[in-house]
């Protein structure tokens, strides 16, 4: 897996068929909802639906007895017998024979135009019937019940008629083939000579014993449609889900603002344990376990979407050797956003819960120019945290450190920087300017006054705000009164 695959950790993912059971339980109303919609949408459309009968006339048109059997016009000369069966002509004569015009069913006016055709009109999706006078309806309601089609190879003109009375279909589609052959009958040649085309019907229409119901592409269209907004509609108006009782919502992060401040955290007993780490590191995060929520809260706060924050961490003490709460605190932003701890101290001291110890090149090659980017960068096995180790290629030059965190600023979210302990090593006073925060870890039997000198000394080299974590401060006062 490559570095830059920041959404992976390092960790066997469960199975996708639990994923997917998951997925389904979490949306099962959702889902019932629209397998019950589906079918009855498609239902209530067909209940809702008048049925039509559709009955059928086969005509054969025989070809021009001087002309040859394949003429190259012969396929149009067919093709112009069922656009003739399909004029208006031929259609007001049926019309008008047929008594068409007495029927309801033909007339859209008939029975008065319902709440959805109104609704549909007034938004302007359907024409207003009104506007177009009845002989004009009934005539567009004729040419809509008909279809008439030619095959070329028989030479057949197939006549069907749909209506919702079964026998009338039948008479309606036997009527239109009879007057074609009347209007055929009596029809001249167009030329002196010219061979006439006959007619004759080799099927006549039947009274069909089933109604023809829509098409299969219609009703799935109208369950999946019906289906679609069931779904939609349970996710809509789903409740969110309430948190167990006897716990407080989470609060949002609170702005911290550009003033520089100063953190004295609370000492609390209990915290969720972490497997696979050490006693004394569990110890201390349990400890801290406040400042870590209220540290994110402010950094979470300041973050930037277009350029990551830059926050210098360092020890007060050298002596003080317990475990690297700071790195637990970056492990912790990490899974906020994409995070990266730059050592900048070669003497760094291992434990149990550190960075795993790389060979290979680091941060003082990838300055030296030996190495690049994804030859320093390594990953976190127990978070999505990424790291650089200091490397051994010599002592690390500040001035070309500027070009690297610009860098990753433009790639990462959160930047620590790992100096070397305040007392030891001024370091962190030439990074202070120029970092956004600078968390300060003390031992929690540090003294109150090397607390308030270390802060002054940073205050003084340009650091914005500071951050106080491990000295454990009085219960019964506040943050705010520190802050104070």
């Amino acid at each position: 897996m490559h570095w830059l695959d920041w959404e992976e950790p390092d960790v066997d993912r469960p199975h996708r068929l639990d994923l997917f059971r998951e997925a389904v339980a979490a949306r099962k109303k959702a889902l019932v909802a629209a397998a019950l919609a589906a079918p009855f949408a498609a239902g209530l459309f067909l209940a809702l639906t008048p049925l039509q009968y559709r009955a059928e006339t086969e005509l054969y048109i025989a070809a021009p007895v001087n002309a040859p059997a394949q003429s190259a016009n012969d396929a149009d000369s067919l093709i112009g017998e069922a656009r003739l069966i399909a004029s208006r002509d031929l259609g007001r004569r049926a019309i008008k024979e047929l008594r068409i015009d007495a029927r309801p069913e033909f007339d859209p006016l008939a029975r008065g135009v319902g709440p959805i055709a109104r609704a549909l009109i007034s938004l302007g999706l359907m024409s207003d019937p009104a506007r177009v006078s009845q002989d004009e309806r009934i005539l567009k309601s004729y040419e809509d019940r008909l279809s008439v089609s030619a095959s070329e190879a028989q030479r057949l003109v197939t006549i069907a008629f749909r209506s919702r009375d079964r026998a009338f279909a039948a008479s309606a589609a036997n009527r239109i083939a009879s007057l074609y052959l009347e209007m055929r009958a009596v029809a001249e040649p167009r030329e002196a000579g010219e061979p006439g085309i006959t007619g004759s019907v080799i099927s006549p229409a039947v009274v069909p014993r089933r109604p023809l119901l829509p098409g299969s592409h219609l009703i799935f269209a109208i369950g999946a449609g019906a289906a679609a907004l069931a779904a939609f509609g349970f996710g809509a108006f789903r409740r969110p889900p309430r948190p167990p009782s006897g716990e407080e919502p989470m609060a949002l992060p609170r702005a911290v603002g550009d003033f520089p401040f100063f953190v004295r955290l609370k000492k609390i007993p209990e915290f969720p344990p972490s497997g696979g780490r050490s006693a004394a590191s569990r110890r201390a995060e349990a400890e801290n376990a406040v400042a870590f929520d209220e540290i994110a809260a402010h950094i979470l706060a300041a973050r930037r979407p277009s350029k990551g924050l830059r926050i210098v961490g360092a020890k007060l003490s050298s002596a003080y050797t317990a475990p690297d709460i700071m790195l637990a605190l970056a492990r912790l932003l990490g899974s906020e956003g994409r995070s990266i701890a730059v050592s900048l101290d070669a003497a760094e001291a291992d434990d149990a819960d550190a960075l795993p110890a790389c060979e290979g090149p680091g941060l003082s090659d990838l300055l030296a120019g030996g190495a690049s980017f994804s030859a320093v960068i390594r990953r976190d096995p127990r978070s999505r945290l990424h790291f650089v180790p200091a490397g051994g290629a010599g002592p690390i030059d500040i001035s070309e450190l500027s070009n690297v965190i610009d860098a990753l600023a433009r790639t990462y979210d959160f930047i620590w920087l790992r100096t070397p302990p305040l007392e030891a090593n001024d370091m962190a006073k030439t990074l202070a300017a120029d970092a956004d925060f600078l968390v300060l870890e003390a031992a929690p039997e540090a003294h109150d006054c090397a607390i308030a000198r270390a802060e002054a000394e940073l205050r003084e080299a340009g650091a914005r705000s500071i951050l106080v974590i491990g000295a454990v401060a009085p219960v019964e006062r506040s943050i705010g009164q520190d802050a104070a």
